[in-house]
C-alpha cells in the first residue's frame, strides 16, 4: 500500500517544520538535519555525508548519535515511528526525506 506524498514546509529562521499542516519546533541538530534533507528532498543521503555535514569532519562518534537524532526527529512528525513514511531509511546507504515542498 502506497501513501500519498506528504506536504513539507521548513522555516530555517524559526526552526519550524510543518508536515501535512502539523507544526513542530526543532532543536539545533534537528534543524540542521531537516535543512539538509529539505534541500535534497527525495535523495538518499549517506550516513557518512550526514555525519560530516551535521557534526563535522572530525566526528568520530559513529552512527549511534545519528540514529538517536533521526529517531527523535521522527517522533516529532511521523504518524508511526516504526513504519516511517517521511524520513525513511535506505538500507546500506543512509536516509531519505520523502514528500513535496509546500509553499
Amino acid at each position: 500500500m502506497t501513501t500519498a506524498p506528504h506536504a513539507i514546509r521548513f522555516d530555517p529562521a524559526t526552526g519550524s517544520l510543518h508536515v501535512d499542516g502539523r507544526s513542530t519546533l526543532l532543536t539545533g541538530i534537528e534543524k540542521r538535519l531537516v535543512a539538509l534533507f529539505f534541500e535534497r528532498l527525495g535523495e538518499a543521503i549517506t550516513h557518512q555525508e550526514i555525519r560530516q555535514k551535521i557534526w563535522g569532519e572530525g566526528w568520530s562518534g559513529g552512527d549511534e548519535a545519528l540514529r538517536v537524532a533521526i529517531n527523535r526527529l521522527r517522533k516529532k512528525f511521523e504518524g508511526n515511528q516504526r513504519k516511517p513514511e517521511i524520513l525513511v531509511s535506505v538500507r546500506g546507504v543512509g536516509y531519505r526525506m520523502v514528500g513535496y515542498i509546500s509553499r
